[in-house]
């Protein structure tokens, strides 16, 4: 669990492959370790916290571990910080949007980048311990009344590139008031459902640019749910920091 932390400074980021064992005597910072694939085991005193693809784990300042992994490779941040109580956990990512597409890039604009690459660095930093609070402290949400969005989340996994598609359908099948339904979404996904739509949008639409796989900017868009390319491109731009034709 990470806890209450406060006066963060970001030390350095690295992207690697996993060693299959590892016997670490006691980290010298705390660190966030991304796995883009395969999976890691850590053991501490007999407790084994496996981390797989789409994984984050948080390695507590000063902790002792046994690490094994298999075909894994992995993205570390690693900080320092004044965290009350801190102890090694694991958490899935897998509602997090654009995580995986973040962190393929991290290293190396941390590492490369210029200030206001840096700063954008500090920004997803920050939104990703913020997700990671609401992981923490939302349980109860997310067992109990999280359920009602449920069918919301099916509904978006089908349509959600779909340019037809209104937010208004999403609380109407939950059965539920719009401004209900938004806060139960907020403390599920740690923001709001447009926010969620459009960055799941634009992920894909990066993914797809970067693989070369497309034939122009406009196709792509479209293919995301954007009628109009120049609202896509500045949709883009305001994520990213770059227009799509820069990518």
């Amino acid at each position: 669990m990470i806890g209450n932390i406060s006066d963060v400074k970001i030390i350095s980021s690295i992207k690697n492959k996993s060693s299959p064992y590892k016997k670490i005597p006691g980290r010298k910072l705390y660190g966030l370790v991304y796995r883009l694939e395969g999976f890691a085991e850590y053991t501490v005193n007999g407790e084994v916290f496996r981390a797989q693809e789409g994984d984050i784990a948080f390695l507590p300042k000063g902790s002792s571990y046994d690490l094994s992994s298999h075909n894994s490779t992995y993205v570390s941040i690693n900080f320092d910080a004044y965290i009350e109580n801190p102890s090694l956990a694991v958490y899935s990512l897998k509602d997090y949007v654009g995580a995986h597409s973040m962190f393929m890039g991290f290293s190396e604009i941390w590492n490369f980048g210029n200030l206001s690459d840096r700063y954008k660095c500090l920004s997803d930093f920050y939104e990703l311990l913020s997700y990671i609070a609401r992981i923490e402290h939302s349980t109860n949400a997310i067992s109990g009344s999280g359920k009602l969005l449920e069918p919301a989340l099916e509904y978006l996994k089908k349509h959600i590139f779909d340019p037809e598609l209104k937010l208004t359908t999403l609380h109407n099948l939950c059965g539920i008031s719009d401004t209900y339904f938004r806060r139960l979404f907020i403390q599920r996904f740690a923001m709001t459902p447009q926010k969620y739509i459009t960055a799941e949008r634009l992920s894909r639409a990066r993914l797809v640019i970067e693989s070369g796989d497309y034939d122009t900017i406009s196709s792509v868009a479209e293919s995301v749910g954007y009628v109009d390319p120049l609202y896509f491109s500045k949709a883009f731009r305001k994520a990213y920091g770059h227009p799509p034709s820069d990518v």
